[in-house]
């Protein structure tokens, strides 16, 4: 057996004390980095204003469905979503947007100008022009969607 010195205990003392603080410092930090996707709740992304169409391309009072590519990001995943909308202007200056997915099962409506009512193919549910339920089994009327005109004269969507 041999003796250590005293200055080679004391660098090995403080070599240790060195990995182990670094050792440490690594895990606390992976620690907090871990904890903040586990524990804090992920931030919902803000709705936002879409460009729809031009005011041009709608009629007064007659529905028009418009397909609006909205941006999503899951994860590291940035992708435009299409969704259909029907937008309706009132020949001045307001627009009023509503959702052409069906309350009951999720189908698309259409609008049948000759009935003046939007039809779901699937299940028979009808909408009147404002989205209100006129017969079939939807529970309730077609989702209204904020719509707006802006300064450059296009409607936007707000989803």
């Amino acid at each position: 057996m041999t003796s250590e010195t005293p200055a080679l205990t004391t660098r090995r003392s403080l070599l240790r004390g060195f990995v182990n603080a670094t050792a440490a410092v690594i895990g606390a930090a992976l620690a907090g980095i871990i904890g903040r996707f586990a524990v804090v709740p992920r931030a919902r992304t803000a709705e936002q204003w879409i460009r729809a169409t031009p005011l041009a391309d709608l009629d007064p009072g007659t529905p028009r469905p418009i397909i609006v590519a909205v941006p999503r990001q899951e994860g590291w995943s940035r992708t435009r979503a299409n969704e259909t909308v029907f937008l309706v202007w009132d020949g001045l200056t307001g627009v009023r947007g509503m959702s052409a997915t069906c309350t009951h099962l999720g189908c698309r409506v259409r609008w049948d100008e000759g009935a003046g009512r939007f039809k779901c193919p699937c299940h028979g549910g009808q909408y009147d022009a404002s989205g209100r339920v006129v017969s079939g089994p939807p529970p309730r009327p077609l989702s209204a969607i904020p719509a707006r005109i802006n300064d450059d004269g296009d409607v936007e969507v707000r989803l």
